[in-house]
This record gives structure tokens, C-alpha cells and sequence, in this order.
């Protein structure tokens, strides 16, 4: 069986998570959220630090591989990229290569004012998540947050047309996720 890598991105309070848990439930896939490795990396580095990213990639790797090599149908997850993250995102679709998975990318977005609207939510705080307008409105002008990954096809989810049941549906549909 090959496992299928739903590989959601985009700026921080797009809906990642949310549209994962959907989809999830939709697929019966595991989520794997990007918060699971930057709040145990955080217990050991500095946030940002060079060693806290060498953990956090190589940790992620190490999933996606060992869920591909162990019959796991599939794996959700979630992920901010930003022109910055090439090396990452090349290695994980090298590692899906070699593990004979397949990766489906979804680049999952709607406008700035919206996500500045939805990044001080509180149940973004559980997770230790980007939770101020003012930072999230800085790195957006220091980060390209917005962009596609430029060298892999990725289908889009507009957050503000859909609800996340709506898009984990269109999501499952794109790629044949559900029976």
C-alpha cells in the first residue's frame, strides 16, 4: 500500500489544523500538525535556533519515513513554508520517493486582513501557535508566507469560500482520499 503525505501549507491562521482534523476524520489518516515537533524542540533550543530546526526537520523526516515504511495508509500535515523551508520540503519529497509514498500538496489560504483577524483566536494558544496581529503583520512583510512552493503542483483552498468540512471534502475529492 502506498501511504499518501497531505502536505497542508500556508501562513500561520489560514486553517491548517482545522481543515487536518476535518480531513482526518473524513480519511481516517493521522494528523500530524507541525506544533508536535516545535513544542517538543522548544523543550530542548531556543526557538529558531539552528539546532532547534536541525531537530524539528530531522524529527519530521523521521515520521513521515517510519509511517511510509510501516503500512500507514496515511498522514496529514500541517506547515508554514516560506521560500526558506526548499531544503526541507526537497528532502521530504525525496524521502517519500525513496519510501514509495506519494505527497499531495495543498497550499491552504485566504487574505491578510483575514488572517490577521483569526491569528489572536484562543484556541491558537493551546498550541503556542503565532498569536498577535502585530507580529503576524511584521513577518508577513519579512516572510514570504503567501507563495506557492514554486517546483511541485499544489491544490489551492481558499479558507474564506469554504468551511473547513467543505475543503477537507474538496481536498479528499482532488486526490481520491475517501471511498
Amino acid at each position: 500500500m502506498v501511504m499518501r503525505l497531505v502536505f497542508l501549507y500556508g501562513p500561520p491562521a489560514a486553517g491548517k489544523l482545522t481543515i487536518g482534523r476535518e480531513l482526518a476524520t473524513l480519511t481516517g489518516f493521522r494528523l500530524f500538525h507541525n506544533h508536535l515537533t516545535v513544542d517538543l524542540a522548544r523543550e530542548v533550543f531556543q526557538f529558531g535556533s539552528e539546532p532547534f530546526q536541525r531537530l524539528v526537520d530531522e524529527l519530521r523526516l523521521h515520521v513521515f519515513t517510519a509511517a511510509a515504511q510501516n503500512g500507514v495508509p496515511g498522514l496529514i500535515f500541517t506547515y508554514v513554508y516560506g521560500g526558506q523551508n526548499d531544503d526541507f520540503t526537497r528532502r521530504t519529497l525525496s524521502a517519500m520517493e525513496t519510501a514509495g509514498a506519494s505527497v499531495c500538496f495543498v497550499q491552504v489560504t485566504c487574505p491578510v486582513e483575514e488572517l490577521l483577524n483569526r491569528v489572536e483566536n484562543e484556541s491558537r494558544r493551546a498550541y503556542h501557535k503565532l498569536a498577535s496581529r502585530e507580529d503576524l503583520a511584521a513577518l508577513l512583510t519579512s516572510r514570504d508566507w503567501l507563495s506557492a512552493i514554486p517546483y511541485v503542483e499544489s491544490f489551492p483552498v481558499d479558507t474564506t469560500r469554504l468551511t473547513p468540512a467543505e475543503a477537507a471534502r474538496e481536498i479528499a475529492w482532488h486526490f481520491h482520499l475517501a471511498g
